[in-house]
């Protein structure tokens, strides 16, 4: 199944959250150590968003809170160096574009067959949810009609 479009921002919003709040707080913290704040923003962002590419395979700290694994286009499971050079090139071409990368990669997000970005496209990847859908009973397509109104055959 194709996962919706604010699951995936949600996704990356977690990932990339650790790494924003590491760096608002060196920015104020240490004054001349400029290898220091790299290195804390760094690690910030290396444990949200590539290590856990190593424990669970496709998935990052946010798309496993969204239930969301990265895989080849053929469904089976991606390649750890394929994910972690996917992640450093997405990261890379969004701090070199100043963030105009990651609103453009998603507004480019085709959610009719496949959930694709631009590095997704370019490394051949898909996004797929792993929740299953939720069946809707039949009598739930009237709108409007309560569980009394049901009761009695309306």
């Amino acid at each position: 199944m194709v996962p919706k479009f604010e699951k995936r921002v949600k996704a990356y919003s977690a990932d990339i959250s650790g790494a924003i709040i590491a760096l608002i707080i060196v920015t104020f913290g240490f004054k001349d150590l400029i290898w220091l704040k790299i290195l804390i923003v760094s690690i910030a962002y290396a444990s949200l968003s590539i290590f856990p590419y190593f424990i669970s395979s496709g998935q990052s700290f946010g798309k496993r809170i969204q239930k969301i694994k990265i895989v080849k286009n053929d469904g089976s499971n991606a390649n750890v160096f394929i994910l972690i050079l996917r992640e450093l090139f997405k990261t890379s071409l969004s701090i070199a574009t100043f963030g105009l990368y990651t609103v453009v990669a998603f507004f480019a997000l085709t959610e009719k067959h496949s959930s694709r970005t631009i590095h997704d496209y370019i490394f051949r990847t898909k996004a797929i949810d792993l929740e299953k859908p939720i069946r809707k009973n039949n009598n739930d397509n009237i709108i409007g009609t309560t569980e009394s109104l049901r009761k009695r055959g309306l």
